[in-house]
């Protein structure tokens, strides 16, 4: 089975970034068959940073070539019901996620999928796999 993972807007931030490490894992991942992919919330983040900067098209394009290998998966109405569980969920316990990583969340679940995230937060919701490739060592796994 190919593992799946879905991009937080710190990793899809820093695989813009140019000679970054963790784009060229990201795609020797995706050669190997791993299947990547975000959110339009994320990139709806990534685009806010994009504009903080003194060339945001320079940003765009580069984003544009990582999304060669990082496909854009829907928020469906399944998702959004997961999203309700989950905020209702968090919320009964005292704890607080942002919407995005609410959605994220609920993606993974929906998707079984493994979010790729420098965010403690989910530590909240230990059914939610995270890894953090910007803390790891960078090789790929072949």
């Amino acid at each position: 089975m190919r593992r799946k993972y879905l991009l937080d807007a710190n990793h899809l931030g820093a695989a813009v970034n140019p000679g970054s490490r963790i784009r060229d894992r990201l795609r020797a991942e995706h050669r190997a068959g791993c299947v990547f992919g975000t959110c339009v919330l994320v990139i709806g983040e990534v685009e806010a940073g994009f504009q903080q900067t003194p060339d945001p098209e320079r940003n765009r394009r580069a984003l544009r070539a990582v999304r060669e290998y990082v496909r854009l998966w829907p928020i469906t109405e399944a998702i959004a019901r997961l999203y309700g569980t989950l905020f209702n969920d968090l919320r009964s316990r005292g704890r607080v996620l942002s919407l995005t990583d609410m959605f994220l969340a609920a993606l993974c679940r929906q998707m079984n999928l493994t979010l790729l995230t420098t965010d403690r937060d989910f530590e909240a919701l230990p059914d939610i796999r995270t890894e953090n490739w910007l803390a790891e060592p960078t090789t790929p796994s072949a």
